[in-house]
């Protein structure tokens, strides 16, 4: 009885952090939104995107590794993973901050009038960047291990520091791009240090990043290259819609995917939370599998709903009455998260069972769909083709990890017909 309160206690603190994590994003958006105006907040989506784009490759390298290898390490093994992965972490940060004084004395030798205009913005944007990647992996490391209340603290603590900070520049009418970065980036640094603080002690050696890269190796290529192309499967019709339907529209566009970020919310706790127990769990897959998509589909299924039925009063309440007439674009992403909310379970199998080259091929045909379809759908149906586009997307990689998944008989397929 005791061992089931503490595993209860965990699953709220997982549901917590991704409370607080989502609800910052939500926040920060749309206070984003309604202080630069669409045009100016479709641009900072564009460096958000981007930013998203280092943490995929970068979580591949870290946090995807760590994951599923962690649970199945005996003590001293995965001390010395944590530390390993650490090291690389805090060398990648430290490169990123070097690209500084090189962009100045790049925008020095060019003279280029746009370079100088922006270069504060881009090295404020790199410093956010470092610093994100550093925080994230932090969390996800306490995640792993168990301690979702770590988790929790450094989350909370940086959130609120950024959610207080932006609100008081705001009211002081402030608020720029730069600002809006520098106040992102710099409200990492208390968590971060209290993260190492809680991760202690650590003692970074050469053994252990040897360890940590023995580790990595026979996954990392796989992963990095699927990671990429998650990202453009995720991101490429969006990023497409700013340069064919233009930059207000790219906005209205992320600002209404960031009201779906409760439902991110939930598929990210679903995937911290079992994706550690799916690569350790010994007994009937198909039971296991099958009972989490019923649990995806009553926690995800509500709120679409929800969202559908009161979609304009809700854009109109986040955005103003220009972000009215976007209505549509919330029923064409309740479809899409209907879909990836089947196909939720289908995700986590895959990565527990570490099926990481048939992870990379699904995302290569959808982004080779992408590049033949992207052009006509954005030219003809504008945002409604962004929409049509990311359904396909996800109907070509469930479809193509079913296929595996059916082959290595990891399901029991008739409960799916």
């Amino acid at each position: 009885m005791k061992l089931k309160s503490i595993v209860i206690c965990e699953k709220y603190w997982v549901l917590a952090d991704q409370v607080v994590v989502s609800a910052s994003a939500f926040l920060t958006n749309l206070l984003l939104a309604r202080a630069l105006g669409l045009s100016k907040y479709g641009l900072f989506s564009i460096v958000a995107m981007v930013q998203l784009l280092l943490l995929s490759v970068t979580m591949a390298f870290g946090a995807q590794v760590y994951q599923v290898v962690y649970p199945k390490l005996d003590d001293v093994k995965k001390r010395m993973l944590t530390i390993g992965m650490l090291s690389q972490q805090l060398a990648l940060a430290a490169a990123l901050s070097a690209l500084i004084p090189v962009l100045y004395l790049v925008a020095a030798k060019l003279n280029s009038s746009w370079l100088n205009t922006n270069v504060s913005l881009i090295a404020v944007a790199i410093i956010a960047t470092a610093l994100y990647l550093l925080q994230d992996f932090l969390r996800r490391v306490f995640m792993t291990q168990g301690k979702g209340k770590a988790a929790f603290i450094i989350d909370f603590l940086t959130n609120a520091l950024q959610i207080i900070a932006l609100g008081v520049f705001w009211y002081l009418h402030k608020i720029n791009p730069v600002t809006a970065w520098f106040i992102i980036g710099f409200s990492f640094v208390p968590s971060i240090l209290v993260g190492l603080y809680l991760l202690r002690p650590i003692k970074l050696t050469i053994e252990a990043f040897r360890f940590c890269w023995s580790q990595q190796r026979d996954r990392v290529g796989w992963l990095a290259g699927s990671s990429v192309l998650q990202w453009g499967a995720g991101y490429f019709f969006v990023v497409a819609a700013g340069w064919f339907v233009g930059v207000a529209a790219l906005g209205a566009l992320r600002l209404t995917q960031y009201l779906f970020g409760l439902l991110n919310l939930l598929f990210q706790a679903i995937e911290n939370y079992v994706l550690p127990k799916a690569s350790a769990f010994i007994g009937d897959q198909n039971a296991y599998w099958w009972q989490l998509l019923k649990k995806c589909l009553l926690l995800i299924v509500p709120f679409l709903l929800l969202f559908s039925f009161f979609a304009k009063p809700i854009l109109q309440l986040a955005g103003g009455i220009e972000l009215r007439q976007y209505s549509f674009i919330v029923y064409g992403l309740s479809l899409v998260y209907l879909l990836m909310t089947i196909g939720y379970p289908v995700r986590i199998a895959i990565r527990s069972l570490q099926l990481n080259r048939e992870y990379f091929i699904a995302y290569i045909l959808s982004v080779f769909l992408n590049l033949c379809i992207a052009p006509w759908l954005l030219r003809h149906w504008e945002l409604y083709g962004v929409l049509t586009g990311l359904f396909l997307n996800q109907l070509v990689i469930i479809g193509y990890w079913l296929i595996v998944l059916k082959r290595k008989q990891q399901f029991l397929w008739k409960s799916f017909i």
